[in-house]
């Protein structure tokens, strides 16, 4: 990036070639929609009251969508005006740290308040401004490319060389997004002081592949694949080029593993496997996997276009590689089918002809995890069919990433495809994974989920769980089998968000049919929760349906099977 985002023949082939169609038409629609309003400035009180910022999007996109046209337009005076008075906003900005961001994870109140934290969303912004400062500085006037300069190494550089900061040595996104964006940012302003800082940034992104396991699978879920390796591979492919390829990233296994994790959530050409907080709208960055693909060729799978994303909230760094990286080549409009798994993070995936498939273990201590252990995802027809829905949709939801977490529908258990016992649900505190054992002579998973409940204080009769999937290329079975030291009432859950119809005790949703084999009861209840997408009264407050199998006559397996009619 240090110069191929210089070269004008690239950003006059982004002009002309009908190839980037959907790049110029998605560019413009955020352009104009994050330009209804001037270049956003806080209010005193806005800043006086901490909240939760949140409306810093505006000049986000604006800066993003702004500097892409300006590269893509350099004629068009309206586009490079609107950068030049966005960036002057940012400099006059008290703080680049979301105020709401900066108060949850520091615990500060105003009067001892940081103007100079670096946070995700810090970092992440003075990484922009330095990429576009590098990329623009012969057009800018000089007096605007000094005070990008200046705001930069405040805001970023001198607090980042004055003290330390808990990412540094965590475990999850917040690692590599912050690193990498600090390197980027002293990559491109003060290169020796980058080379003096470098064992410090490269011990910080060890932690941070250290939340990985060998096999390459985010527990965080794809957003936050997206996100946090997504600034971990900017980093890494910045720091190969300023290195002249003495430092590779690039060339560890492991990084190699993580950069095939998307491909391996992608179960339909619309759909991605949303375990954890995901955005039900989560797509792959498209230049992020066009990226890798130049370093890693065919061990990065072509993907459709339907789930990929260009540009969004806050990301210069993907959106600007999602123009430059991106190759036609690199684009397949079906998936290929596939089984994936992983054995140590406990991931399985399968793709067929009739359908998608995702099962996972792991355990209850995950980042931004739900209680999901043992869950599973199917899709068809490019959509959903038993669901996770993934993060909460809209709205005011206190204590949601923390100690209420669990009281909110979509991470509780109840929300997922699972069994519960005596009318409660998962949440143990167990350390150890669930493992996901796959037989591929006889086609099974198997997972003792056990302790993905709370064996201890609520779940205390229950013994053994296990569920064993048999995965056919035309249908799945399911079997259930449990182990308690005195009777309990077990339920099977189903999650959909299309209502069912019931026949036989068959339920059909769809064409698919979910036969139970067993004696079991059946009942359907509609369960209101905040969806992530409006329906088309634009109302978040919708319905989903949970198919309860309860067991009968003191029965301890489940049996059942997924088949496709059609």
């Amino acid at each position: 990036m240090f110069d191929i985002s210089k070269d004008p023949k690239i950003w006059e082939r982004i002009r002309n070639d009908e190839a980037f169609a959907r790049h110029r038409k998605e560019i413009k629609e955020k352009y104009d929609a994050s330009f209804k309003v001037k270049p956003y400035a806080s209010t005193a009180s806005e800043v006086l009251n901490f909240p939760n910022d949140s409306h810093k999007a505006d000049y986000f996109n604006q800066l993003q969508t702004s500097a892409l046209l300006s590269l893509i337009y350099p004629e068009n005076d309206e586009y490079y005006n609107n950068l030049i008075e966005v960036i002057w906003q940012i400099c006059n900005e008290y703080t680049w740290a979301p105020l709401g961001h900066y108060n949850s994870y520091y615990d500060r109140t105003p009067a001892d308040f940081d103007p100079f934290l670096i946070d995700i969303f810090a970092a992440s912004l003075a990484f922009s401004m330095a990429e576009i400062k590098n990329i623009f500085k012969d057009r800018f006037p000089k007096l605007l490319v000094d005070r990008m300069t200046y705001e930069i190494r405040r805001h970023t550089i001198e607090p980042y060389l004055t003290r330390k900061y808990f990412w540094e040595t965590h475990n999850n996104n917040w690692t590599a997004v912050c690193t990498g964006a600090v390197g980027g940012v002293l990559m491109y302003e003060d290169p020796e002081e980058f080379k003096r800082q470098l064992p410090r940034l490269q011990s910080s992104m060890e932690c941070y592949l250290n939340s990985y396991d060998d096999d390459g699978m985010c527990v965080e879920g794809t957003a936050y694949w997206g996100f946090g390796f997504g600034f971990f591979a900017v980093y890494a492919m910045l720091l190969r080029e300023f290195s002249n390829g003495e430092y590779d990233w690039l060339k560890n296994p492991k990084v190699k593993a993580i950069s095939q994790f998307i491909q391996k959530m992608v179960l339909q050409p619309n759909v991605l496997a949303m375990f954890s907080d995901v955005n039900a709208r989560e797509g792959y960055w498209i230049g992020l996997t066009h990226m890798l693909k130049t370093v890693y060729g065919d061990a990065i799978e072509d993907l459709p276009l339907e789930q990929a994303t260009i540009v969004a909230y806050c990301h210069w760094a993907f959106a600007v590689r999602s123009t430059v990286y991106y190759n036609p080549d690199y684009v397949s409009d079906k998936l290929r089918n596939c089984t994936y798994s992983a054995p140590v993070s406990n991931y399985f995936t399968k793709r067929t002809n009739d359908y998608g498939f995702a099962f996972k273990g792991g355990n209850q201590w995950e980042s931004h995890n739900h209680q999901d252990v043992g869950s599973f995802i199917l899709a068809r027809h490019n959509k959903q069919i038993f669901c996770d829905f993934g993060y909460i949709g809209p709205g005011d939801h206190p204590g949601y990433q923390g100690s209420r977490r669990n009281e909110y529908f979509q991470p509780s258990s109840f929300s997922h495809n699972l069994p519960y016992f005596n009318g409660k649900g998962q949440g143990g505190d167990w350390l150890g994974k669930a493992r996901a054992v796959y037989n591929e002579n006889d086609g099974t998973v198997y997972m003792d989920f056990t302790h993905g409940y709370d064996v201890k204080n609520v779940h205390t009769t229950l013994q053994k769980a296990e569920r064993t999937f048999t995965m056919a290329d035309d249908k799945i079975g399911i079997y259930d089998k449990f182990t308690f030291s005195e009777k309990a009432v077990i339920t099977e859950r189903f999650v959909t968000t299309i209502k069912p119809q019931i026949k036989d005790n068959i339920a059909y949703i769809d064409d698919v049919r979910l036969i139970c084999e067993c004696d079991a009861t059946l009942n359907v209840v509609e369960q209101p929760y905040i969806s992530q997408i409006p329906d088309e009264s634009g109302n978040y407050n919708q319905i989903c349906y949970l198919l309860d199998y309860t067991l009968n006559n003191d029965n301890t397996e489940f049996k059942a099977t997924i088949d496709f009619l059609g």
